[in-house]
């Protein structure tokens, strides 16, 4: 279709020679270094040529730039005399290094500029973009930089083919290098944004998928870590963080001393309790197990001296800080501390992260090889990909008879299924 457009449009030799020119990928890419456009290019006169600028007309222009010394013949002589002849003109050539010339009559911008402004201005706009902040988070510059080496392959990023996309994106990432304490996702989307859906509606994705690939703190794996928990490890709170605990609990808020062993099935501890709760020294925790799946957190049973905590998965970074401080403040006394998750790549990921970043000499609870055969009947088969990240993931000594199970087996097992016989979990809770 562009080339039946352009057979309808051109009406002169001049548009002829310059798409000539601009057609593959090796003259025009030379363009601005006219010492490199050295040589000469050749086009055959046909009769569709004749048909689509006229024979006389194509004849006179031809004539026109052969005495301004830009045309020759197929043997590099003069052109002249050979229509009023009868002859036929079987070809002419022009010099590459005319070509700015020829721009220069035919008005079209080159190809070279056509073809490298947007790379020029997305690489300014990127220029300003780091000028914004004197340093950036880590991840945050691999984004920026993943764009920067796009502009090198000649690439643009599909997030800046859009202008109000890639103002949304610019602003986004300026935004969350800035922020230092979790805001929720609407309020970041006002505050940075000046609209508090723009966030989810256009670069909520790419954000995720960005600090699935860049930020440490996040597992690239989406049946790992879900993506509010990628946006929670970010600094995004969608949905107000809450810590389900049950058992005693002692702390003081707004003057009142409170326990939660008051609550005998549990209560939740929203996110402002979390952050202005002040611990109180005197606790009677003796040990402290966290949960990831909420049915078998619901079904625990309140026991003295433990205090269970749902997980959810992934701590947030709020929940992660309240509980380091609260190891804190039972160093002391000292306290036991243990994880039971799923029997699988997940509930291996996530019993990493705490021993990480939380409790450092977390135990596993019922994820061994007792209570994986146990439960056996009900696992779930795994195909060779799966399988091999489980293979490839280095696990801490507490966790490899687990490992092994799961690579023997081809199987995984999720927590509820523990929950067909609760004994068998009250019994390893109380051992």
């Amino acid at each position: 279709m562009k080339k039946e457009k352009e057979k309808e449009t051109r009406t002169s030799i001049v548009q002829v020679i310059l798409d000539d020119y601009e057609h593959g990928d090796t003259d025009w890419r030379k363009y601005p270094n006219q010492g490199q456009n050295d040589g000469k290019r050749s086009i055959r006169i046909v009769q569709a040529l004749y048909d689509e600028i006229g024979k006389t007309e194509l004849n006179r222009q031809v004539l026109e730039l052969q005495a301004r010394h830009l045309l020759q013949d197929g043997k590099g002589q003069k052109i002249s005399g050979w229509y009023t002849r009868g002859s036929e003109l079987e070809q002419i050539v022009y010099c590459l290094s005319d070509i700015p010339r020829f721009y220069e009559m035919d008005g079209r911008v080159p190809k070279y500029e056509r073809y490298f402004e947007p790379f020029l201005k997305l690489r300014q706009e990127l220029q300003k973009l780091r000028g914004r902040q004197q340093t950036w988070k880590p991840w945050i510059d691999q984004c920026i930089g993943e764009l920067e080496n796009d502009l090198e392959r000649e690439k643009i990023p599909k997030i800046c083919k859009d202008q109000e996309t890639k103002e949304i994106y610019f602003n986004t990432l300026a935004g969350l290098n800035e922020i230092e304490e979790p805001v929720s996702r609407r309020i970041f989307s006002k505050k940075y944004l000046k609209n508090s859906k723009s966030f989810q509606r256009a670069v909520q994705d790419k954000i995720i998928s960005d600090a699935r690939k860049f930020c440490p703190d996040v597992d690239a794996d989406e049946e790992v870590m879900g993506n509010d928990e990628v946006l929670s490890e970010i600094g995004i709170e969608t949905y107000h963080q809450e810590l389900s605990v049950k058992g005693s609990l002692q702390f003081e808020l707004a003057g009142n001393k409170i326990d939660t062993a008051l609550f005998a099935y549990g209560t939740i501890l929203n996110a402002e309790t979390l952050k202005y709760a002040k611990l109180l020294p005197e606790q009677t925790i003796r040990k402290i197990v966290t949960v990831e799946n909420k049915a078998n957190f619901m079904e625990m049973s309140y026991e003295e001296g433990t205090l269970l905590v749902y997980s959810h998965g992934f701590f947030s970074p709020k929940e992660r800080l309240f509980l380091k401080n609260l190891r804190e403040c039972l160093g002391e006394q000292g306290a036991e501390y243990f994880h039971t998750s799923d029997l699988d790549y997940g509930g291996i990921r996530i019993f990493m992260n705490i021993k990480e970043k939380i409790f450092p000499d977390v135990k596993p609870l019922a994820m061994d090889e007792e209570t994986f055969f146990k439960y056996q009947e009900y696992g779930e088969k795994r195909d060779e990909k799966y399988l091999q990240k489980v293979r490839d993931t280095n696990v801490p000594a507490e966790l490899k008879e687990l490992k092994e199970c799961i690579l023997k087996t081809g199987c995984t097992i999720e927590q509820e299924s523990m929950l067909f016989s609760r004994r068998e979990l009250c019994r390893h809770q109380q051992s």
